[in-house]
């Protein structure tokens, strides 16, 4: 791995690693906040009861449920929470990335604070002068900023910075399908959890009894408490960040 440097007070020289966010971390905010409950949910409570083959009853609960397992989603996601406003969602926002000035060189790409998909890049402002996408800097994947100058990687100014940018989906319409499915998986499993032991998988009464169960960290339910085949869905959109 590369270095960086800078020097303290007294003149002498310091180091860190070049590849990954800059000595001193953004502030990050939510500009433009989903708009509705019904923008941060995963699925609706109509495809649910499709998928019960049930009529249009206990609606409320089931919107409850999948606001919990949306919540659950964001969490096992690692999604980055705004410095005030309200929890992460997957669902569409503006959301801005400021990083203060430092005496510390920075490396040439700028990690944003994790939130997926990245729609567009609003505005990048280095030191006081507007960027321009895929010249002054591109888009890497992971959500990286590399800066540019003639087609080559330079290092970004120590100066402030300020990232806006658009994540996540107009939902719950354009969830990708195969989520949206482990998600309507999860909130059957929650809801019909609510007249019957949650961990019970099967039940046999001729001979006495017997029955079997569902644990987290085992086949079927991940140590997150989501599905396993949830957990798999969710996986592109994970960050692997401490």
């Amino acid at each position: 791995m590369g270095r960086r440097t800078g020097r303290r007070s007294d003149g002498a020289r310091t180091s860190a690693a070049t590849i990954g966010e800059p000595v001193n971390p953004p502030l990050f905010e939510v500009v433009t906040p989903a708009v509705s409950a019904a923008a941060r949910r995963l699925t609706t409570a109509a495809k649910v009861q499709a998928a019960l083959r049930m009529g249009a009853v206990d609606t409320t609960l089931i919107e409850s449920i999948i606001d919990a397992v949306s919540g659950e989603c964001v969490r096992f996601c690692n999604l980055a929470r705004g410095a005030a406003g309200p929890v992460p969602t997957f669902g569409l926002e503006v959301v801005r990335a400021t990083w203060l000035a430092t005496d510390m060189d920075r490396s040439s790409v700028l990690i944003l604070p994790w939130r997926t998909p990245i729609t567009t890049v609003g505005s990048v402002i280095e030191d006081g002068t507007t960027l321009v996408m895929n010249t002054g800097f591109r888009l890497l994947g992971s959500g990286m900023l590399e800066r540019m100058a003639n087609d080559t990687p330079v290092c970004w100014s120590p100066g402030k910075i300020v990232v806006s940018w658009t994540a996540g989906w107009p939902l719950p319409a354009e969830v990708p399908a195969e989520l949206e499915g482990q998600v309507i998986e999860q909130v059957k499993m929650k809801y019909l959890a609510t007249d019957r032991d949650p961990a019970l998988r099967s039940e046999n009464t001729p001979d006495i009894w017997s029955g079997s169960y569902a644990v987290a960290g085992g086949d079927s339910i991940g140590e997150s408490g989501l599905l396993k085949s949830l957990e798999v869905a969710l996986s592109p959109f994970k960050t692997w960040a401490v």
